[in-house]
């Protein structure tokens, strides 16, 4: 096994570095948390740079890349903010679920344009009265005629909002079946009439922004059904290594961002006539950080390894979820310590790290839920 990187994975990381300077100065990721804005400007040279690509199937005009050059641009994307990744994460996602589901003719029609950044893709699962526990979702899709009509809230929906943003979306279309046998997927525009889109006001992550969606009555075509009807359980479960795979690369990157500010900062900032990285006591948090972010980079790295290998990970990749995730807010914590005052000023980065990371823990499968599912592949 070899998990150092191939020469053309050193050639996507230098690419997205580059593409991070150019297109997402620190100044103006400061600017977009505060608006709570991802511009479409980035959106499109993201599109234009063929980071879009990597992320939908090769048959519909992407790439197609293996998930361990995947992580390595998400970690890169990650670095100012962890929200640039997880919009290219969705896409990802989403294009793997309409690649392997959806009709040819929802394939043929809607990934070409996601590649060329015409349509972007969400995913709505969460509702007021089902988080952990998603399979209980109360949405409802009603056949009626050749058309579905979906009625529900969803909540907490990453980037929903956007223009041109297709939701794929989870409801129950039987009802009377027990809950994970009867949840079906749809793509739902999220310009249509009925759907009501309301930003969330919360403490972090604000570039991409959390949505909660209402849906009234609303109609779509029988054609923008994934696959079968009420297989949609099986959908959503068959990609969640890929997707706990992507999210630690995307935490790993802050994290990243976060030790290596630390780390100039201590050497800058001068106490009693030296650098506070001169004292044990700053020294010794900035290795604990160096070393938790080195634990976290070669579990994602073998993690996705493992995915492109076609080798069992489900462990592997509740793992690399859980423990990169809980170390991101670890080293973010630590950073605010280390940058003092200073870290709670809007003039510093470590202040929005800290923030988006309290997300990590929470989003796509609580840290709680991910021990269980550990445990469980232990045979406990």
């Amino acid at each position: 096994m070899n998990f150092e990187e191939n020469e053309q994975q050193k050639l996507l990381r230098e690419t997205t570095i580059a593409f991070v300077r150019r297109h997402c100065p620190s100044a103006s990721v400061r600017a977009w948390d505060r608006a709570g804005e991802l511009p479409e400007e980035v959106y499109a040279a993201m599109a234009e740079a063929g980071l879009l690509a990597m992320m939908v199937p090769a048959a519909y005009g992407g790439i197609g890349s293996p998930i361990a050059d995947c992580a390595v641009v998400l970690e890169e994307i990650a670095r100012p903010s962890v929200d640039f990744a997880t919009r290219l994460a969705l896409i990802g996602w989403g294009s793997m679920i309409l690649g392997d589901f959806a009709s040819e003719e929802i394939k043929s029609e809607v990934l070409p344009k996601v590649v060329r950044g015409e349509i972007k893709l969400s995913f709505s699962l969460t509702e007021p009265g089902s988080g952990s526990d998603a399979a209980s979702l109360q949405t409802r899709a009603r056949r009626d005629g050749d058309d579905y009509v979906i009625s529900g809230q969803k909540l907490y929906s990453s980037g929903a909002h956007a223009p041109k943003n297709m939701i794929v979306l989870a409801a129950r279309t039987n009802p009377d079946a027990e809950k994970h046998a009867g949840i079906s997927l749809f793509l739902v525009p999220n310009d249509l009439p009925g759907i009501t889109i309301n930003r969330l006001d919360v403490v972090g992550r604000r570039i991409l922004g959390l949505c909660e969606v209402f849906f009234d009555e609303v109609r779509i075509p029988h054609r923008m059904l994934i696959g079968e009807e009420n297989a949609g359980w099986k959908y959503i479960t068959r990609h969640l290594e890929r997707e706990r795979i992507m999210l630690a690369a995307n935490y790993l990157g802050n994290a990243r961002a976060a030790v290596e500010d630390a780390i100039r900062y201590a050497g800058e900032r001068k106490q009693f006539g030296k650098p506070i990285g001169k004292f044990q006591a700053i020294a010794h948090i900035l290795a604990d950080m160096a070393t938790d972010l080195e634990a976290g980079r070669w579990m994602t790295a073998s993690t996705a390894w493992r995915y492109d290998q076609g080798l069992p990970c489900v462990q592997q990749a509740c793992m690399a979820k859980l423990f990169v995730s809980e170390m991101l807010i670890r080293v973010t914590t630590l950073g605010m310590q280390v940058l003092g005052g200073a870290a709670y000023t809007y003039d510093h980065d470590m202040q929005r790290y800290w923030r988006d990371a309290r997300n990590a823990t929470i989003g796509g499968g609580t840290s709680q839920i991910q021990r269980g599912l550990i445990a469980r592949e232990l045979g406990l």
